[in-house]
C-alpha cells in the first residue's frame, strides 16, 4: 500500500503537473516523506504532452519545476538537471528550459536510483522512455567531485517488440551527499511508441514470445509430445522419496505422536511441527495452484492481432477458451495457451487427466508434500481456501453484527467444508486472502455512515460510546463533531468526523469480531480441523495490529511473503510476540531471463532458473532454521501467460500479472535448472529442520 500513498502525497503536492500513473523516474535519491532529496521524471500517458519534472525537497515541503518539451518518437534527447543547494535547473540538449529557487535538503544515506518505473506507476501511455545512460556528478567546495555513470545500452538496444514488454531495468549506486553539495545529471534517452500493432504477433502458437529466441522453446508439435518419452526417463531416475509418509511427514525424525486422522500441530525441542494423520513430523512444502490446466488465462478480445493464432471456440481447443473471467459480466473472451498445449501434446480425449498424472508424478519426485492454496488433485494433500460467495458485503466486508449475515456465512462455509471434513488430505482452512481480508479504517469510516438501523454501525457507536468515551454522549458528539444528546441521536449521525484515533479503535474493534466470527464459524463445523487465517502479508495492512488480531483468531497464521529473504527484524520480533506456528501460503522468485522471453520483471526476481533455484535453496534452509515455521507454498506450479492474467478488454499488450513464476513453462516443459535445486532442498528440508 505504501506506493499507493506517495502517489496520492505527489498528485496533492504538485496539482500543476501531469496527474499521471503513466512515469518514468529518470534519476532519483529521495525520502517522500521526510521531505528530502531530488528526483528527475516523466509523468504523462501522451508523449506531445509529456513534461519533464524537477522535484527538489528542503526538509519542510517539496518544490517542482518542469517543461513540455513536445518529445517525439526517433529523436535522441540529453537532459541536464542542476540541483544546487538554493536553486535548480532543467536543460534539454543544453539549452535551460526550467528553473526555480529552493532549498534542498539531501536524503543523506540512500542509495541513487535510475531508470525507474515503479508497479505503482505502470498504467499505460502511448510511450516507452529509452534511457541509454545517465551520469550523475557531486560537487562539495574545494574536494575533488563523486561521479557515478550508469550505462544502459544493453538493455534498451534489445529489439522493440521485446522493449514493449516494460522492461524498464532500474540500477543503483551509492552517492554520498551532504548539504551544501551541487548535483549535475546528464541523462540520455528517446522513445519508441507503445503501439504493438506495427510488430504483431508477438506471441506465438504456444503462447511465447515470437521474438524471442532460448534453447528450450518449443517450436512444433512434435517438440511437445517428443517430451513424453523424454521426461518419463528423467522422472524414472529421481522415484519418490521413501522417507516420507503419504502426506509428507518425515519417517526419519526419530519420534513421532498419535496419529488422529487429521493435521494438527505439536510443539517438541522448541520448534513447532506439523503432525500428519499418521502421526510424523511434517515440515509441509507444497506449490501453489496445481496443475492448472485451464487457469490462469489471458484475455484476448479487441487484441487478437497480437496473437499468430487462435483456434476457433468449438472443436478440440474449446476447452482452451472461457468468458467473463474475474467476476465481470463483460464478454471478454479468455484463452488458456497452457491448455491448447497440453492438448497437443496428450490428446483431446485424456489431456486434463494426463496432466494431472503427469504432475503428481512431478511433485512426488521433486520431493514436495502436496499441493497448497487454489487448489490440488483429491489424491494429494491441499490447503483449500474458502470464500463468502453469497454473503454481501457492508462495505468491503460484511456485517458480522448482523444476524442474518451470520447465517449467511454459516450456510456459505458449511457447503464448502462439509463434502471435505473428514478429509485427511485437508491440511487446513483458511478464508479469503491478503489485503482483501483487512478492514481497512476508510470502510468502517463509510459503515458509520450508514442508517441508524445497520447492527455494524449500532455495533461500532456503542464501542466509541462505551470503551472509548466512558459512556459520555456528549463528549463522544464532540469529539466526532456530531449534535447528540442520545444514543439514537449517535446512531441517526450520518456524516461524523471521527478523529483517527477513534477509527483505529474502532477498525480494531470490527476486524476483532470479523476474524472471530470466521474462526468460530468454521471450528463450529469442522472442530478439529486447523484454521490457518485468511493469509496476511506484513506490511500490505493498516498497521501491524492486523498481525495480532489474525493470530488471536487462527491455529497456525499463515502468511504470504514476496521477498529474496525468508524473514526479518519485524516478522521475527511478530512471530516471538505471538508465538504461535506460522505457515507461509506464497513465495517465489520468478526469473526475468533478462528480457529476452517477454515476461515482467517482479520485485525480487531472479536473473534466470539457476538462480531461482538458489535462492529457493536458501529460503528453505532459513524457513526449516526458523522455530514457529511449520511449511512453505511455493507460487506457482506453471508461468503465468505472457500477455497477463487479469481482466482487461481491448489492445493493451499486458493485463495484470505475466511472471515466469512456473516450475514447468507455458509449453508443460519443467525448468530443469530450477527443478533440480528445489528437490535437493525439500527431500531435505524436514532432515534440516531436525538439525541432521
Amino acid at each position: 500500500m505504501k506506493p499507493v500513498v506517495v502517489l496520492a502525497a505527489c498528485l496533492v503536492a504538485c496539482p500543476c503537473l501531469a496527474q499521471s500513473n503513466c512515469r518514468l523516474y529518470i534519476a532519483g535519491q529521495y525520502d517522500w516523506g521526510a521531505k528530502r532529496g531530488f528526483y528527475l521524471d516523466l509523468e504523462g500517458a501522451k508523449l506531445s504532452e509529456l513534461p519533464v519534472i524537477l522535484g527538489m525537497a528542503d526538509g519542510t515541503d517539496w518544490h517542482f519545476t518542469s517543461h513540455v518539451p513536445g518529445f517525439e518518437v526517433g529523436r535522441s534527447y540529453v537532459i541536464t538537471a542542476e540541483v544546487a543547494p538554493d536553486r535548480g535547473r532543467i536543460l534539454i540538449d543544453g539549452q535551460a528550459v526550467a528553473e526555480m529557487e529552493a532549498v534542498w535538503a539531501p536524503a543523506e544515506g540512500l542509495e541513487l536510483t535510475v531508470n525507474d518505473k515503479p508497479s505503482w506507476a505502470n498504467e499505460p501511455g502511448d510511450w516507452i522512455g529509452l534511457v541509454s545512460t545517465v551520469t550523475v556528478e557531486a560537487r562539495r567546495r574545494d574536494e575533488a567531485p563523486q561521479s557515478v555513470r550508469f550505462d544502459l545500452g544493453a538493455a534498451v538496444s534489445r529489439p522493440v517488440p521485446l522493449l514493449l514488454f516494460g522492461l524498464v531495468q532500474s540500477q543503483t549506486a551509492r552517492l554520498d551527499v551532504q548539504p551544501g553539495d551541487t548535483l549535475t545529471l546528464e541523462a540520455v534517452l528517446s522513445f519508441i511508441s507503445s503501439d504493438p500493432r506495427p510488430v504483431a504477433p508477438l506471441v506465438d502458437r504456444y503462447g511465447q514470445c515470437a521474438y524471442g529466441d532460448w534453447s528450450t522453446k518449443v517450436h512444433t508439435d512434435a517438440d511437445l509430445t517428443a517430451d513424453i518419452a523424454r521426461e518419463d526417463e528423467e522422472l524414472a531416475k529421481t522415484p519418490p522419496s521413501s522417507d516420507y509418509d503419504q502426506f509428507g511427514g518425515y519417517l526419519k525424525a526419530g519420534w513421532r505422536e498419535e496419529g488422529t486422522g487429521l493435521f494438527r500441530t505439536v510443539r517438541r525441542d522448541g520448534k513447532w511441527w506439523l503432525v500428519t494423520p499418521e502421526g510424523n513430523p511434517c515440515f509441509y512444502v507444497s506449490v501453489c495452484s496445481f496443475p492448472g490446466q485451464t487457469w490462469e488465462t489471458t484475455p484476448v478480445t479487441g487484441r487478437e492481432l497480437l496473437y499468430d493464432w487462435l483456434p476457433p471456440k468449438d472443436g478440440q481447443f474449446a476447452p482452451a477458451w472461457s468468458v467473463n473471467q474475474w467476476g465481470l459480466q463483460d464478454g471478454t473472451d479468455y484463452f488458456c495457451f497452457y491448455a491448447a498445449n497440453l492438448i497437443r501434446k496428450y490428446g483431446a480425449d485424456r489431456w486434463l487427466q494426463a496432466a494431472e498424472e503427469r504432475g503428481v508424478r512431478r511433485l512426488r519426485a521433486w520431493g514436495f508434500s502436496g499441493g497448497g492454496k487454489w487448489g490440488a488433485p483429491a489424491s494429494e494433500v491441499s490447503a483449500p481456501v474458502l470464500g463468502r460467495w453469497s454473503v454481501p458485503n457492508l462495505v468491503r466486508h460484511p456485517d458480522v453484527f448482523d444476524t442474518a449475515v451470520q447465517a449467511l456465512l454459516r450456510k456459505d462455509l458449511e457447503d464448502q467444508i462439509l463434502p471435505r471434513r473428514d478429509d485427511p488430505r485437508v491440511l487446513g482452512w483458511s478464508l479469503g486472502n491478503e489485503y482483501d481480508e483487512i478492514i481497512t479504517r476508510a470502510e468502517v469510516a463509510e459503515a458509520l455512515r450508514k442508517p441508524a438501523e445497520t447492527p455494524a454501525k449500532r455495533a461500532l457507536v456503542d464501542h466509541a460510546l462505551n470503551a472509548l468515551h466512558a459512556g459520555s454522549v456528549a463528549e463522544l458528539a464532540a469529539a466526532w463533531g456530531i449534535a447528540a444528546s442520545s444514543v439514537d441521536d449517535l446512531y441517526a449521525a450520518t456524516d461524523p468526523k471521527v478523529p483517527d484515533g477513534d477509527l483505529e479503535a474502532l477498525r480494531r474493534f470490527y476486524e476483532d469480531a470479523y476474524y472471530a466470527l470466521i474462526y468460530d464459524t468454521v471450528k463450529s463445523i469442522d472442530p478439529n480441523r486447523l484454521y490457518v487465517g485468511n493469509w496476511i502479508v506484513p506490511g500490505w495492512w493498516e498497521d501491524e495490529e492486523d498481525w495480532r488480531i489474525v493470530a488471536r483468531h487462527c491455529d497456525v497464521i499463515g502468511y504470504d511473503r514476496y521477498d529474496r529473504q525468508f524473514g526479518d527484524e519485524r516478522l521475527k520480533r511478530l512471530e516471538e510476540e505471538t508465538d504461535k506456528p506460522i505457515l507461509c501460503g506464497e513465495y517465489s522468485f520468478p526469473a526475468w531471463y533478462d528480457g529476452m522471453r517477454g515476461f515482467g520483471r517482479y520485485g525480487c526476481w531472479a536473473k534466470d532458473d539457476a538462480e531461482a533455484g538458489e535462492l529457493y535453496e536458501q529460503w528453505m534452509r532459513d524457513a526449516t532454521t526458523d522455530p514457529h515455521c511449520v511449511g512453505v507454498m511455493w507460487f506457482i506450479y506453471r508461468d503465468q501467460p505472457l500477455t497477463g492474467r487479469g481482466a482487461g478488454h481491448g489492445e493493451q499488450l499486458v493485463y495484470g500479472e505475466n511472471y515466469a513464476f512456473g516450475l514447468v513453462t507455458e509449453t508443460d516443459r519443467p525448468k530443469a535448472e530450477l527443478v533440480a535445486r528445489v528437490r535437493e532442498a525439500n527431500l531435505n528440508a524436514a532432515a534440516w529442520r531436525v538439525g541432521e
